[in-house]
Parts: structure tokens; C-alpha cells; sequence
């Protein structure tokens, strides 16, 4: 069977009539508190329980386990989409190397795709965009978290330039069919969900064009960064022009997530509230061996761990997440007992005093997560 030849458009589908409410998008932003503690708490009594009963047991609750987590996940979207969209958030103007950001995320949710079955394959040219660093990389992680959601090939991920009006675009394409049924007449998925909305309401914050086409089980999603030259010139001629507050970006690093390896209450107490004021996600876990499972489908974006569980284990456990991705942030927490602790041998680590975690622990994840130059080209 052939399909029909048609022009393509690439025009937002069912895209929503108008923005959220400023009244609605508070009141998605109050589910974190409302329904998304609860349901962490509940998971961290699990993962407790977990580690008291026999295997059979575990089994069963980690059945359980999973669709817990993947409601509280929905509940923390919604909540993202809310805070984007309630206008509170005032994204920072900034030199952002596009290429070397998109190559930055894509090597560190290859190993999750490859957990699926799945590549990520990237091919991109330098280019640059005048956005907020921290948001760019949140669009980029639920870029592909939407696409790894619905994704029935290997996910291709490209950066060009255009011709004018001269543009950063950065398309994503997969098939979200199966090969062998892309001409039978089955139900298509549910694209336009949650993470998918994320994906718009960031881009809306950004001042991006978004724009997606669902053809022949295929989806190309395109969003146009505009060139900083362009920028410059044209605020040269825009006297209504006002500058911006990056600090107004409460929370930069929405929708990443984060692990935090420690068995003591009290630290876990500590941290656990500046991460999530800053907008990670967070899971908690005691042992060395509850962090081997967990990154077993996938690593997250930080990883912060305590002092007093180093050792061989952590130090091997450690080096083998750093060698499958290098540009992920590690940050051990010292305490005056710990400080004299010798560095451990994987690179890259930095140490956090305990008794100043407010103050230099968002300061060292910013930085870690910095994008490096990269090559003007890199084909992987």
C-alpha cells in the first residue's frame, strides 16, 4: 500500500486554544505538595520494606512499586507544567553552544536507551542560541523522555542551520509504529501527553517555535532556537527592550533527576529539600547495591552521595556510571568527621561541605552540568 503524496506541515496538532490560567497553573503547581510528597514518602517506606523481607515478598512490592512511581512522576509533570506556565519563571539571556548541550544529554541517556534496545544517533553542526542554559537542558531531557516513551526505533536527533530567517533547528525523529504495521489500521498512541506538554510549555518559556509532524508512524518534532547575532540586532532596535533576572529562575533544574546515596535521616533531610526547591526530581536509596539496581534502566543527571559510605564499593560503583557517562554530576557531602577523607579516584567528583549545602550545593551542580566545548562537528 502507498500513502497518498501530501505537502507536509508542521503544525503543532491539537495544539491548546490558549495558556494555562494564572489561577490553574497554581493549582497544578500545588500537586508537588498535595500528591506528589505523599507518594514519595510511600516509596521510600517501600524501598525500606524492601530490604526486610524475603524475596517472594519483594517480588510482589516491587510489582506494586513501579506503577506508584510512575503516578508520582505524572503528578511532578503536571506540576512542572504549572510552574512554567504561571509566569513566575523569568529564563536568563546567556550564550548557550547548542551543539555541545544536545551532545551532552545525548551521551547521558544513551545508556538508557540502550537498555530498550534502543541508539540515540546525533549529527550536529555548531550552532549557537541565546537561551537560559539550565531550561535548555530541561527541554532537551523531556525532549527525550517523551521520546523514549513512545519510541519504536532508535531515536535520531539532528542540529542544522537554516536558511532566512537564519535559525538553530533541532529536529528529533523516531517511528512510534512498529515497521510491519505502519499500513494496518490500528489505534495510533497517545503522543500529545504529559511529557509531550512539558515539552511545549518549555519551549513557550524559551521563546522557541515548536512545531511537530505525525506521519506514516513517523514523528518529526522541530524547535528553531533564534541565532544571538539576530538577537543583538534586533534589540538594538527594540526600545521596549527590558533586561531579565536569571536569579527570578527558581527552579533551573526542573524535570532532571537526581540520586541520593546516603543511610542517614538527618543528611537525607537536609538535602533532600534544597534539591527540590531547585526542581529535581529525587530518589533516596542506603546502599551501594540499592544504587546498582536503581541505574540499572537508566542514570540520572546527579548523584550525590555521603562521605562516610565510601569505600571500595562506592569508589568501583562510581568509576563504572562515570565511564558510561562522563558529563554526569557527582557531589560528596563532607562533614568535619569526613573532611580529611582522601578524594576518590573517579574523576571529576566534587565535595560539598555539610555544613554549607545551601549555599554551595546548587552552585556545584550549575557548574558541573556546564556543556564543554565540543568539536564544530561531531557525527556519532
Amino acid at each position: 500500500m502507498t500513502l497518498p503524496a501530501r505537502k507536509p506541515t508542521f503544525d503543532p496538532p491539537d495544539a491548546p486554544d490558549g495558556a494555562l490560567s494564572t489561577e490553574l497553573a497554581l493549582l497544578l503547581t500545588q500537586l508537588s505538595h498535595e500528591a506528589a510528597q505523599p507518594l514519595t514518602e510511600a516509596l521510600d517506606r517501600m524501598q525500606s520494606l524492601l530490604r526486610t523481607v524475603d524475596a517472594g515478598s519483594a517480588a510482589r512490592l516491587s510489582m506494586i512499586r513501579e506503577p506508584m512511581r510512575r503516578a508520582r512522576d505524572a503528578v511532578l509533570l503536571a506540576s512542572q507544567i504549572g510552574r512554567l506556565a504561571s509566569g513566575r519563571v523569568r529564563p536568563a539571556r546567556d550564550p548557550v553552544a547548542l551543539h555541545a548541550s544536545v551532545h551532552q544529554v545525548a551521551e547521558q541517556r544513551r545508556r538508557e536507551a540502550m537498555a530498550r534496545g534502543l541508539q540515540i544517533r546525533t549529527q550536529l553542526l555548531a550552532a549557537e542560541a541565546e537561551a537560559d542554559q539550565a531550561l535548555v537542558n530541561s527541554l532537551l531531557h523531556a525532549l527525550l523522555d517523551w521520546a523514549l516513551w513512545h519510541t519504536r526505533s532508535s531515536i535520531e536527533l539532528s542540529l542544522v542551520l537554516t536558511p532566512w530567517p537564519v535559525r538553530s533547528r533541532l529536529e528529533c525523529r523516531f517511528a512510534f509504529r512498529d515497521l510491519d504495521q505502519f499500513d494496518a489500521p490500528v489505534q495510533l498512541p497517545k503522543l500529545d501527553d504529559l511529557r509531550w506538554r512539558l515539552v511545549q510549555q518549555l519551549c513557550e518559556v524559551l521563546g522557541l517555535e515548536c512545531q511537530r509532524l505525525d506521519e506514516g508512524g513517523v514523528s518529526v518534532t522541530r524547535i528553531d532556537f533564534p541565532v544571538p547575532q539576530l538577537k543583538e540586532w534586533v534589540a538594538q532596535i527594540d526600545l521596549s527592550r527590558t533586561d531579565i533576572d536569571p536569579g527570578l529562575n527558581t527552579q533551573p533544574f526542573a524535570g532532571m533527576h537526581a540520586l541520593l546515596l546516603s543511610a542517614d535521616p538527618g543528611l537525607v533531610g537536609e538535602i533532600l529539600p534544597i534539591l527540590e526547591r531547585l526542581g529535581w526530581t529525587v530518589d533516596t536509596v542506603a546502599s551501594v547495591d540499592e544504587a546498582f539496581q536503581l541505574c540499572l534502566d537508566g542514570l540520572p543527571q546527579a548523584v550525590v552521595t555521603d562521605a562516610v559510605l565510601r569505600g571500595p564499593d562506592l569508589d568501583q560503583w562510581c568509576t563504572h556510571v562515570m565511564a558510561e557517562a562522563p558529563s554526569l554530576c557527582f557531589v560528596e557531602v563532607v562533614s568535619a568527621d569526613s573532611a580529611a577523607l582522601p578524594f576518590a579516584r573517579t574523576r571529576g567528583l566534587q565535595r560539598c561541605q555539610r555544613e554549607r549545602l545551601s549555599q554551595d550545593l546548587p552552585v556545584l551542580l550549575r557548574a558541573a552540568l556546564e556543556p564543554g566545548e565540543q568539536a564544530l562537528t561531531l557525527r556519532l
